[in-house]
């Protein structure tokens, strides 16, 4: 059997996080996860990802897009697929491709909606 892959979820919403986790456990897909840009930043200093699904709108302190330029600056994470997770409409969303992510799903999201999300980054 094949290594499982990893995904970084970072989500302020603590029932969002869990759900985004039941899901990606589902889907047979390991992952870490944390609460704020700045745990995730700690976090990723002694682990990889596949995947990064990363919330925009983190409350206070860094944002999501602020925690995606960061890690683009991380070689080891450079061509790492970014995925915004958000709930912001499109045209507010113009400037993510601009800071390095790939992509962007919409909340409220499907299992389904994000199956086909990682299928397309991770095969």
């Amino acid at each position: 059997m094949s290594e499982l892959k990893t995904v970084l979820v970072v989500e302020d919403d603590f029932a969002s996080r869990q759900y985004l986790l039941l899901l990606l456990k589902k889907l047979e897909y390991q992952s870490h996860s944390a609460e704020t840009g700045e745990q995730a930043l700690e976090l990723m200093k002694e682990n990889d990802a596949d995947i990064m699904l990363l919330d925009i709108a983190l409350g206070p302190g860094i944002t999501g897009l602020e925690l995606g330029e960061t890690l683009r600056q991380d070689k080891r994470f450079q061509n790492v697929p970014m995925v915004a997770v958000t709930a912001f409409s499109k045209d507010k969303l113009d400037n993510l491709l601009e800071a390095g992510f790939s992509d962007y799903m919409a909340k409220p999201y499907t299992i389904g909606q994000l199956k086909d999300m990682l299928d397309k980054y991770l095969g």
